[in-house]
């Protein structure tokens, strides 16, 4: 009975210790579009017009399980005719598998340039790598709009385009 009681009591510590937890978390890394996809212009990938993006997350995690945060992102070049991706930010959600390395996020990015505003939806899973202070990601992404004006003034909604992103980066815990 006294065995039990104490392998109890260390299994309830140790799930504790790893759901009871609060963590500010800075994220940063680089993206890219693989593959978009536009109704009035069909698809292309990363093959016909490399899209880079800096991709930083605020985050704030009351328990090891659920995070929140504000997604800030910035499209900084385009090859090819293609208009870069542009900035944006918005609030975001993230659930963390305990034990295991993976994670799901949500966001609903405002885009704020160029030439057009749309909210859109952002929802990303990957796997991450930690350490004690810093840990390690590696992410594929899925964006789309909900609200808002394509570049030529068109009203745009989630079947009008698709992208489909990964990503990695580091980030910093304390």
């Amino acid at each position: 009975m006294k065995r039990s009681l104490a392998l109890a009591a260390a299994l309830a510590a140790t799930l504790a210790s790893t759901v009871v937890r609060a963590d500010w978390g800075i994220r940063a890394g680089l993206e890219a579009p693989m593959v978009t996809h536009v109704n009035s212009q069909g698809s292309y990938s990363i093959g016909d017009s490399f899209q880079p993006a800096i991709n930083v997350l605020v985050q704030y995690g009351p328990s090891n399980l659920i995070a929140f945060g504000l997604e800030g992102r910035v499209g900084f070049a385009s090859t090819s005719n293609h208009t870069r991706t542009g900035s944006s930010i918005g609030p975001e959600i993230m659930l963390n598998v305990p034990i295991l390395p993976f994670y799901a996020r949500a966001s609903l990015p405002l885009r704020l340039e160029p030439n057009f505003t749309e909210l859109g939806l952002r929802v990303a899973a990957g796997f991450k790598f930690n350490l004690p202070i810093i840990g390690f990601y590696l992410e594929a992404a899925a964006d789309m709009p909900f609200v808002g004006n394509d570049l030529n003034g068109g009203s745009e909604d989630t079947f009008s385009h698709q992208t489909f992103s990964l990503g990695l980066g580091g980030e910093i815990r304390f």
